[in-house]
């Protein structure tokens, strides 16, 4: 189905959360499919985008393949919100009815899959859940992925002027920071990352779903959802190749998410967050700032023990680097992308 041209709204006002009203349809699952046009503010480094999620996409959870992104979810349509927390519970079971002042939970299952309309300076989204409820919660949090609510205008005059991303700017103007569909997962994604390769962080990613995460009956080739921290937090990660200190900090915060102690909500504290974070045996500063950046969509989050980056600005020390990014405030987020994106670019020349 072509997506009506007149549903993509002219005015780019980033905080709200639908573009246009929905196009709908019925899928041959039966399921009701929605599209919207998001918009955004051109440039849009659409294929870096892409390519950066395509490389961390768990399998069976993720995919990227034919210029499309799609993925899993699981939302409480009563609340809009991830299937996480320990206070979201099924209250009208076989233990009885709901008590006062609970509610009753209705998790519902679906995936959507993204893809970019250019000349309409926006992307196309379709989602698949039975519920349409969560439609808002599920738009909302795919313009935080993507980053559309970012100004590349005003980025670009701030970092552009920099010796040290000027040209990286240049060959990718539209640059963003893909932020994560849950906060969690992404945290448990820091966490495998931590001096593994991307590729075999994925592949542990991968394992841990296919053994810990829920089934998707009507995934069309997705099968998993990610595991929520109730099913993380006494779960035997390391039998899916996870190191045990690794385990054990993975199981550490999804005791804490369940708890309600740590939280990743749109409307988290995120400064509260990342030290609550660090004070978690096993995360570090470049854990936390790694997860500020994608999960909080903190934009002047900042990880400058990262190798990658000290290698770029010229085999410098942790401490060098942080002193250096201090005229790229309050957009280091965006430089960290902008240098991550010239070593893949210099990588894929060789």
């Amino acid at each position: 189905m072509d997506v009506d041209r007149r549903a993509c709204d002219s005015a780019l006002t980033q905080d709200r959360a639908f573009d246009s009203s929905p196009t709908l349809s019925l899928a041959q699952d039966g399921v009701e499919s929605s599209r919207f046009c998001l918009t955004y503010r051109p440039p849009y480094d659409w294929d870096a985008v892409l390519a950066f999620l395509g490389a961390r996409a768990t399998p069976g959870v993720e995919a990227v393949a034919d210029g499309r992104y799609r993925r899993t979810i699981s939302v409480d349509a009563t609340r809009g919100h991830l299937i996480n927390v320990r206070s979201v519970r099924l209250q009208a079971d076989r233990h009885g009815p709901a008590k006062a002042g609970h509610y009753v939970r209705e998790e519902t299952s679906g995936l959507f899959q993204v893809s970019h309309l250019e000349s309409q300076s926006a992307l196309d989204l379709e989602v698949h859940v039975p519920d349409p409820r969560t439609l808002p919660f599920i738009v909302d949090r795919v313009r935080r992925l993507f980053d559309l609510g970012a100004d590349p205008a005003v980025i670009g005059e701030q970092l552009g002027v920099d010796p040290l991303l000027g040209q990286a700017l240049a060959r990718h103007p539209g640059i963003r920071t893909p932020g994560a569909w849950d906060g969690f997962e992404l945290a448990v994604r820091a966490i495998l990352g931590q001096q593994v390769s991307v590729r075999a962080a994925t592949t542990i990613a991968g394992r841990m779903a296919s053994m810990f995460g829920s089934s998707v009956v009507e995934g069309r080739g997705l099968e998993r959802l990610f595991p929520t921290a109730a099913q993380l937090a006494d779960a035997a990660i390391e039998r899916a190749g996870v190191m045990p200190a690794r385990a054990a900090t993975i199981r550490g915060l999804a005791r804490r998410v369940t708890e309600g102690t740590i939280a990743f909500g749109s409307s988290t504290d995120g400064p509260a967050t990342r030290s609550a974070l660090r004070g978690l045996p096993g995360i570090g500063d470049w854990t936390a700032e790694y997860i500020a950046m994608r999960a909080f969509g903190e934009r002047d989050a900042f990880p400058s023990g990262d190798l990658v980056l000290r290698r770029a600005a010229g085999g410098c020390t942790a401490r060098e680097l942080g002193r250096k990014s201090e005229a790229w405030r309050p957009w280091r987020a965006y430089a960290v992308m902008l240098l991550w994106q010239d070593a893949t670019d210099l990588r894929n020349k060789s």
